[in-house]
């Protein structure tokens, strides 16, 4: 079909006009102006482009060395978020960088040893007991080792536990069980719904053994009449006492009349896992000369980091980890929550994320409560009990509460300079920036709580923070 001649006439004026507007100044400036700015944007959208690629790369080359970390390493690191302190997966908190020095010089196995490295370690032990009472001290090789090496006791006084202190120890069991694992020694008095003095009569020359669960504090008896020795058994405690009233410690309760203290040496102690038994000196030598005392005895390695766990916390307590993390105030907190909240916020995975401020423990249930602040999380896919449980399992693990369906993330007993690490095991992309803003640790500054600047205000926004709905006894 033939074009019609007022078609081709359409068509030859358009042409036309096009060629006289494309010889126009105007129009070829606005052909180089807009090939300019094409030019110009290519190499940013390659940037771009190429940014996205190394990103994604180096998080790939991130969760192939978690994985290879986490099933090559021994030691797998972690953060406890839980809010409770000691926990079954442990507590997250490290010893005195001096005291993993001291023992690694000890296990290195080219020290100095035998009666004389004992020697030694107990007389800088024994500085650290309060004087003027004829104390001695011995450490196990754990605090369920203590209670059963205290036991050798009954070669000289019978060993008496009240029913109203038959409380359950960490380890599961029941009082008179843990002290009499080996030696089933223990005489139980009483009724479970209170104490009386009576209840000890017609006993003479023995030794009653009283328990502190966490959920009361020990309150000593009047046994003036029946001669008898009083030993405290302090699973949570430090050694001398604290600003924090509500620990327990073991300088407390000698002074106030008990005879002996057996407390772990780990936990708020700052220690390695041990036990210790403090008390009358002869009688403990007597327990250190039985034959069965190499059984339980800590390692020369153990007691020497014990030694300087107790040192540095007696002349420098912002020096041993779990005692700065105890003493980080409410404003650190905070502001560390804030800026992990804004951080995780940005992340497309994180559905909701706000701040409470609830209280953190040491042990799950016990008295001991402390002022904390927690970030709640949504994931957008997955359940909480399934997040929680696989940060568990990654590298570094991340000990996490599942409280409903959100992730609770609890900063009392995490270092300030470990949120960025945190922040990535959430999920979130590195931060650049300074120390103060990523989390890292700077080049002054206590060696456990650097880069955590305090006074920060309330950010505007989605992030909220819930005021605690139970009164803080502390």
């Amino acid at each position: 079909m033939a074009i019609p001649p007022w078609s081709i006439e359409l068509l030859r004026r358009g042409l036309n006009d096009v060629a006289r507007k494309a010889r126009e100044p105007e129009t070829i400036e606005k052909l180089r102006t807009q090939a300019s700015e094409i030019l110009h944007d290519l190499p940013q959208t390659a940037a771009r482009g190429i940014d996205a690629v190394i990103r994604s790369a180096e998080a790939g080359k991130k969760s192939v060395e978690r994985w290879s970390r986490k099933h090559t390493t021994i030691a797998i690191e972690m953060l406890n978020a839980s809010g409770v302190l000691l926990t079954e997966s442990g507590s997250g908190v490290p010893m005195p960088d001096k005291a993993i020095e001291v023992g690694g010089e000890m296990f290195a196995g080219d020290a100095v040893r035998g009666p004389a490295m004992a020697q030694r370690l107990s007389k800088r032990l024994q500085r650290l007991l309060p004087a003027g009472g004829g104390y001695d001290i011995a450490v196990t090789s754990s605090f369920s080792s203590a209670l059963s090496a205290f036991s050798l006791l009954v070669e000289e006084r019978q060993l008496v536990v009240h029913r109203h202190h038959a409380v359950r120890m960490p380890g599961g069991l029941p009082l008179p069980e843990a002290v009499g694992a080996l030696l089933p020694v223990i005489q139980e008095v009483g009724g479970s719904d209170g104490i009386d003095p009576r209840d000890f009569d017609g006993l003479e020359s023995f030794c009653a053994i009283l328990a502190d669960d966490g959920r009361r504090p020990v309150e000593l008896m009047d046994l003036s009449t029946h001669n008898a020795l009083q030993a405290v058994v302090l699973p949570v405690a430090t050694l001398e006492t604290t600003a924090h009233a509500q620990i327990p410690s073991a300088e407390a309760m000698l002074t106030a009349g008990a005879d002996f203290v057996i407390m772990a040496g780990d936990g708020i102690c700052g220690g390695p896992p041990c036990g210790i038994m403090i008390g009358r000196a002869e009688e403990i030598q007597r327990i250190r000369r039985s034959v069965a005392w190499p059984v339980w005895a800590a390692s020369e390695a153990v007691e020497a980091m014990l030694m300087v766990t107790l040192e540095t916390a007696a002349s420098h307590p912002d020096h041993v980890p779990v005692r700065q993390l105890l003493a980080t105030s409410e404003e650190n907190l905070r502001g560390r929550a804030e800026r992990l909240a804004t951080r995780i916020s940005g992340c497309d995975r994180i559905a909701s994320c706000q701040i409470t401020a609830e209280d953190a423990r040491l042990t799950q249930g016990g008295r001991w409560r402390f002022p904390s602040r927690q970030i709640r999380v949504r994931h957008k896919s997955q359940s909480a009990d399934d997040w929680a449980s696989d940060l568990h399992e990654d590298y570094p693990a991340v000990l996490a509460k599942a409280d409903g369906e959100e992730l609770r993330i609890d900063l009392r007993w995490i270092a300030a300079a470990a949120d960025g690490k945190l922040a990535e095991a959430l999920g979130t992309p590195e931060e650049s920036g300074t120390p103060e803003e990523s989390g890292t640790p700077e080049e002054s500054g206590s060696p456990y709580e650097r880069g955590t600047p305090e006074g920060r205000t309330e950010p505007s926004g989605s992030h909220s923070e819930a005021s605690d709905t139970e009164p803080n006894p502390s």
